[in-house]
């Protein structure tokens, strides 16, 4: 979830605030929409007590007028509770029509949620910088959920941090990570990215203090084509200097069981200490 307040900050734009909502949210305010569209055309029918006929008083209750309401604006219309007179008639008829552009909306909604495709990748919880094969590299691990197909898999890392012109103009800018493979025909499991820290490379020189005083993050986009969708998906995850650690690499995920080789996923996040010059 995005640190600025999630899909809360799509509280301008209705279809957006739709979208990224959970469902539970999302079912939740379609209930109170619902509720609050009764309760303002039932307070409209109570209005003129006498405008809907069948009711057990002299006037219409506003339990009744709620009830009516109900059967209106789902098109129910069992027939006992019925309009009138013109005012009756008049409100009946603006129900009927906001009944059809409810549905019509809460559909169009629901059939959006169900048919976007999203990727469901695992980030580790920390990225690590280890020596490896001679270079100090840095590395971290993502993981398909799913175990479907993803075609076409992409990764692309970025450090993101402050930068002050010599006219003293403090910027964030975004310096690309080359990765050793930042591409794949096809992402099934775990993919462990890494990159070279050389003398072409942002990080180089740099330790966590250093880090710290750049505001420092690195920032990493997936992108993939989901086999069975056929669809794009999109994921993204990032690490602050507090979730960079220095001298630990990740432990070997691949253990031998009664001899076959199986993946433990309880190592995924798992580190220790290793050298990292």
């Amino acid at each position: 979830m995005d640190r600025r307040g999630g899909w809360l900050r799509h509280w301008r734009e209705p279809y957006l605030l739709a979208l990224a909502m959970s469902w539970p949210a999302f079912l939740v305010l379609v209930a109170l929409v619902y509720l609050a569209v009764n309760v303002l055309f039932a307070g409209l029918y109570s209005l003129d007590p006498g405008g809907i006929g069948g009711a057990t008083g002299a006037g219409v209750s506003f339990a009744e007028a709620f009830f009516f309401s109900v059967q209106t604006l789902g098109s129910i219309g069992y027939g006992v509770l019925h309009p009138v007179s013109l005012y009756a008639h008049l409100v009946v008829t603006a129900e009927s029509l906001s009944g059809l552009l409810f549905i019509a909306l809460t559909t169009g909604l629901a059939f959006a949620r169900f048919s976007r495709s999203t990727a469901r990748i695992r980030f580790s919880h920390l990225a690590v910088i280890h020596t490896y094969n001679g270079s100090p590299t840095l590395a971290f691990r993502l993981a398909n959920e799913r175990r479907n197909g993803l075609l076409e898999a992409r990764l692309r890392v970025f450090l993101s941090m402050d930068e002050v012109s010599v006219e003293g103009h403090r910027m964030r800018r975004l310096k690309p990570l080359p990765l050793e493979r930042d591409q794949g025909i096809a992402f099934l499991l775990i993919w462990t990215a890494m990159h070279r820290i050389d003398a072409s490379s942002p990080l180089h020189g740099m330790g966590p203090d250093q880090l710290r005083e750049l505001n420092a993050e690195l920032v990493v986009a997936f992108s993939g084509i989901d086999e069975t969708l056929e669809r794009p998906v999109h994921a993204r995850s990032s690490w602050p200097v507090e979730q960079i650690a220095f001298g630990r690499c990740f432990v070997d995920m691949l253990e031998q069981q009664h001899g076959e080789t199986r993946i433990n996923w309880s190592l995924f996040d798992r580190t220790r200490l290793c050298p990292a010059d």
